[in-house]
């Protein structure tokens, strides 16, 4: 009996989510007499709670408060509960119930719904609130929703769109790069103001003669503070000659302070002459924190200043010293400078302590095998088994059986929020367990629990990953590291300008990849895991055949276009490592790291530890003037000629 009782319990919960679903679909169809009569098989459903949800929504028109009310208590701070509450709300909004609105809204970052609450506070007279709430708003200086129109509409009417507030956002939106809003907003604008904001729009584009435009004078000081910390980005030198030329009377000292900030910044990004005279200026004035020390520091590395780097490091915070990137760097300089092997092994030796990139960069320096330090996840039985008892899991759970992924991981992440640590650690190990593969990596990064590999790096859709490596001929631990920095193996992963599925294929380099691998292409097809590997990997061939096998350009290729890479490879093209650190792009860079560490710890899963850079790409690398860099040339012909 205790044999067969899993099956019977397996064959009852399937019958129950087929109820589940029929009354679903009742519910749907308004037949409500149906509707009961299934609901009253399923009182002891984990995800009954969202059958009442779904009847209150549909009936919210004639549903007493007492019973929404009774249903928010019940359900707490449950999703459930969130997502009635927020349908609710959406509801009222747009029945204009403004009194009910203001009770129910709560915190949101919705700004639909935000400018729904300045109509609401302003319907029942709470104007101050609902101006202090407007004014937050407009000034974000980002286009805003439709809903927002009628706010701003009657500000207008009532005379509280000023045209300062106008240029005050025309100004923010320009920071910003919302240059559509600038032009919108410049038109709204008359007198003096146009033109300043003609002005501003004219200098903005030509960074270089900024410093040098008297007009520049003419601007009152939050559009001078704008566009002198834009020209101090290209030329931060210059940020002793603004009091001759005059142009800091009238600017408040947070100004003045933004306007020295970000000239440290970039002087310590782009290490020059004077370099070490901007740290020196930094310390005196009280403002080398940490990011800004790091800047330096990288800013050395970046322009191969191997004294002035090793400096910095000597002086710099105890914490800093710590962190394997500068360790590694300081090896790099001290190697450099000529200093006998074992200094600089020393701090190759501390670097190679960390289970990261610079710690496998320093392993390969010294020809050792990268440290991994692998430590399994741990809870006993009972724990595992309590928390698989847990309501917001076996709720996790349902969803996850009628593939409703998205209400699954919702569930999931309440139930993390609520549990210990214990109990999170057990999570990790139950969603591995069901092959929930990103749920792992997800629940054990919020823990910070770095240590577990075969949870966070687990070997997901293998023979799919199998199957694409001996097609391709590419390192499957290469694939594998790539998807798992993209999706993190989410299949249905959609990024806001459109990447989709586990390898984050933007549709028309698919489409492109399709058409090359004479495979039917479909749009809709990229959320399956099969087809979205397969063209991924084809796109992986093509860009490491592009760079001569270089594994570390294809990388970024990726990530940032085969144009971006070929850009930056005209920059320069010195050592790989320092290359990997000039990349402009701080996505890109990060990226390339991430993707070249997660492929060597998949290389320790799978049971070939290979060191960070593979031998292909130090090839490709040596021979790079002869062959990438004429590659670049071409793609710039073929791009001139349209």
């Amino acid at each position: 009996m205790g044999l067969l009782s899993p099956l019977f319990a397996g064959q009852a919960q399937g019958l129950g989510h087929y109820q589940y679903l029929k009354a679903e679909q009742q519910l749907r169809k308004g037949q409500l007499g149906q509707y009961h009569k299934t609901v009253s098989k399923l009182d002891k459903h984990p995800l009954l709670p969202y059958l009442q949800a779904n009847k209150l929504r549909r009936l919210f028109y004639k549903t007493p408060i007492s019973e929404l009310d009774r249903f928010f208590s019940q359900n707490k701070d449950q999703p459930v509960a969130k997502l009635l509450r927020r349908r609710w709300v959406w509801y009222l909004a747009a029945t204009q119930n403004w009194r009910l609105f203001l009770d129910y809204i709560g915190p949101t970052e919705n700004l639909s719904l935000r400018c729904h609450r300045v109509t609401a506070l302003e319907s029942t007279n709470h104007r101050f609130d609902a101006l202090l709430e407007g004014q937050a708003l407009w000034l974000m200086g980002v286009s805003l929703p439709k809903t927002c129109d009628k706010v701003f509409a009657n500000w207008k009417r009532n005379g509280y769109l000023s045209e300062d507030l106008i240029w005050q956002r025309l100004l923010i939106a320009q920071d910003k790069r919302q240059y559509k809003l600038v032009r919108f907003l410049q038109k709204k604008l008359s007198g003096t103001l146009k033109k300043h904001a003609r002005l501003v729009r004219s200098l903005w584009r030509r960074p270089f003669n900024i410093l040098n435009d008297k007009r520049l004078l003419t601007l009152d000081g939050r559009a001078r503070t704008l566009l002198i910390t834009k020209a101090l980005k290209y030329q931060p030198d210059r940020l002793y000659e603004l009091a001759a030329l005059n142009l800091l009377p009238g600017l408040n000292e947070k100004q003045l302070h933004k306007i020295e900030i970000t000239a440290l910044n970039y002087a310590a990004k782009h290490s020059g002459p004077q370099s070490y005279q901007w740290y020196q200026l930094a310390h005196q004035n009280n403002v080398l924190d940490f990011e800004l020390e790091e800047s330096f520091l990288l800013g050395a590395v970046k322009s191969q200043n191997w004294p002035l780097y090793s400096h910095l490091y000597k002086i710099a915070r105890q914490e800093i010293k710590d962190i394997a990137r500068w360790q590694y760097w300081q090896a790099r300089a001290l190697e450099s400078l000529g200093s006998v092997n074992s200094e600089s092994e020393h701090f190759y030796s501390l670097a190679s302590i960390e289970r990261d990139f610079y710690g496998f960069l320093a392993s390969q320096k010294l020809g050792i095998s990268a440290t991994m330090n692998h430590d399994p996840t741990h809870v006993s039985a009972s724990i595992l088994q309590r928390i698989r008892m847990h309501k917001p899991v076996k709720r996790a759970m349902a969803f996850l059986d009628i593939g409703r992924i998205s209400d699954a991981r919702r569930e999931w992440q309440y139930a993390f929020n609520h549990l210990d640590n214990d109990g999170r650690q057990a999570l990790a190990i139950i969603a591995g367990r069901l092959d929930w593969s990103d749920r792992p990596i997800m629940t054990l990064a919020q823990q910070e629990s770095w240590h577990d590999l075969q949870l966070r790096f687990p070997l997901a859709h293998e023979t799919l990953f199998d199957q694409a490596a001996r097609k391709t001929r590419l390192s499957k631990n290469w694939i594998y590291g790539v998807a798992r920095q993209e999706s993190a193996f989410m299949y249905d992963a959609r990024s806001p300008v459109g990447a989709t599925g586990l390898m984050q294929l933007m549709p028309n380099t698919a489409k492109s990849v399709s058409r090359q691998q004479r495979i039917k292409y479909s749009q809709k097809r990229l959320l399956d895991p099969e087809y979205n590997i397969r063209l991924g990997s084809s796109y992986l061939k093509q860009l490491l055949k592009r760079y001569k096998g270089n594994r570390v350009l294809a990388t970024a290729a990726y990530n940032a276009g085969p144009g971006s890479v070929n850009r930056w490879l005209k920059k320069f093209s010195g050592p790989l490592d320092i290359w990997i650190e000039r990349i402009p792009y701080e996505e890109t860079r990060e990226y390339v790291q991430k993707v070249l560490t997660y492929s060597t710890i998949y290389s320790y899963r799978l049971g070939q530890l290979q060191p960070i850079f593979d031998r292909d790409t130090l090839s490709a690398w040596s021979n790079i003037s002869p062959t990438i860099l004429e590659i670049s040339k071409a793609d710039g012909r073929r791009k001139n000629k349209g």
